[in-house]
């Protein structure tokens, strides 16, 4: 748990100086300087070149070593507009990692024995159905691990009512899955909004609640929300932020209820992330109690279905050790989490931009923690705006749906200009494919979603066209 310092005058018995002893203060976690000096030299001088390298206005950092935090820092503005600073506790939308804390509270009920990890989800959401009818098929555990076959989606249709989870639960129904369950794997937050529900379900009280009461407060997260109307200062919470056609834009996109265990709104801050990594590094012991045993912690962190992924957490190895980590992000920030159980060491970046560089500074310091050198920066998908004059009229041959990794996507012409409309959210993200060439575009939305993408088409001899992005094929499109 995040404390700030403390000096402790020590007023004992002086027999041979007569001397009172000199106060012993505690390092704080905001100075970093708990940290090793080779670590703490180099930390700033990385974040903010990779900061502005990557065009983050804000980002926070946690770090944990003996599984408490020694830095708690933020760099850069929370808001441009109003020169607010980011701080340790700035609120910062972070996207997917709720995913690990939406497992840990089904954790807590598979313990309780109201739910098995084995059984299909039609125990606990009778009504549930997919359109192929493979329902029956889909154990709970396939919905941690993203083995469900239900496909990737995003849902920001901005619907906050009680009902919206279960509503867009039983709108799968009309769903059809990418594979059979527990045969595939593919990223879905509807199998996580799924997971929400089933808690929700058994524990009798809605998810959002369910989850501050049994999983934050006894953690000591009293500053993690599941909505912004919960905050109670407003001025804590960060703007933010799209990087497309070479600027920075604030935005303030819609979300949805439907997808709060997914991740859709969690707004928290560095230090209540420190806290949330005592409680696991602990294996589970809070200052408010224990949120699982130190055996369910541990059993989060094992392969469940495939050797890749725990509950709500990618497994790995990364610099000679096991790591678990999971990255998250909404439209306009982002985020990433590491941990190194066996290190008892945890790293984690909170920023107001949605980017790779979150993950790519978390890695680093980590890398920096553990002796070794952070990798060098990806390369810059900035691209300056194109002088190239299209002909339009080929672009007639890109038209149609395709089927695709990342969802259907459907290739239009408007008003002169190539457009995708990206299925996989809904509402849909439309974005402009600006030509470079005939059949090179690079892709713009005002969220920044894939901004800097390559966009390509290629014919195949059978008479399939092909979408690539970045020279590689991710989908075909439908007759």
């Amino acid at each position: 748990m995040l404390k700030r310092a403390l000096s402790f005058l020590f007023l004992g018995s002086v027999l041979s100086t007569g001397c009172s002893t000199p106060p012993e203060t505690k390092p704080s976690p905001e100075s970093c300087e708990a940290l090793p000096s080779a670590v703490r030299e180099r930390l700033e001088p990385f974040v903010t070149e990779r900061m502005q390298q990557g065009h983050i206005p804000g980002l926070s950092l946690v770090i944990l070593q003996g599984g408490q935090p020694v830095c708690v820092k933020g760099y850069g503005l929370a808001n441009q507009e109003t020169n607010r600073p980011m701080t340790p506790k700035t609120l910062v939308s972070i996207g997917s990692t709720t995913k690990s804390m939406t497992a840990l509270a089904l954790m807590q009920q598979v313990e309780a024995g109201t739910v098995d990890l084995e059984a299909p989800v039609t125990r606990y959401l009778p009504w549930f159905r997919t359109a192929d009818g493979l329902q029956e098929q889909i154990l709970v555990k396939h919905l941690l691990t993203h083995t469900s076959g239900l496909p990737m989606g995003y849902f920001w249709d901005g619907s906050l009512d009680d009902g919206a989870l279960e509503r867009r639960v039983r709108s799968l129904a009309d769903v059809k899955l990418r594979f059979t369950p527990g045969q595939g794997e593919e990223y879905s937050n509807d199998g996580f909004a799924v997971a929400g529900l089933i808690v929700q379900t058994v524990a009798g009280k809605p998810f959002a609640q369910y989850l501050t009461e049994s999983v934050f407060t006894p953690l000591g997260m009293s500053h993690t929300h599941l909505d912004l109307v919960s905050v109670e200062e407003p001025d804590l919470v960060a703007q933010g932020y799209a990087w497309t056609r070479g600027q920075l834009h604030p935005t303030s996109p819609p979300w949805s209820s439907a997808h709060v265990p997914a991740g859709a709104a969690t707004f928290t801050s560095a230090e209540d992330v420190g806290r949330y990594f005592s409680g696991l590094l602990t294996r589970g012991q809070g200052p408010g109690g224990r949120v699982l045993s130190a055996e369910g912690v541990e059993r989060m962190w094992q392969p469940l279905v495939i050797p890749t992924s725990g509950m709500g957490w990618v497994l790995s190895q990364q610099f000679g050790r096991r790591m678990v980590s999971h990255g998250g992000s909404t439209l306009n920030s982002g985020s990433m989490f590491l941990m190194f159980p066996s290190d008892n060491t945890a790293v984690a970046v909170l920023s107001n931009l949605k980017t790779k560089v979150s993950e790519e500074v978390a890695l680093g310091v980590a890398a920096m923690l553990f002796g070794e050198e952070p990798a060098p920066a990806s390369p810059s998908r900035d691209r300056a705006p194109s002088t190239f004059v299209p002909d339009t009229r080929v672009w007639q041959d890109y038209v149609g749906s395709f089927d695709t990794a990342v969802g259907p996507v459907s290739i239009s012409v408007d008003e002169g200009r190539l457009w995708a409309s990206f299925g996989m959210a809904q509402p849909a993200i439309r974005g402009e494919l600006e030509a470079y060439g005939d059949n090179e575009f690079i892709e713009r939305d005002e969220y920044g979603l894939l901004e800097g993408t390559k966009v390509s088409f290629q014919h195949e001899p059978d008479g399939d066209l092909l979408l690539l992005f970045d020279g590689q094929p991710i989908g075909q499109r439908v007759p």
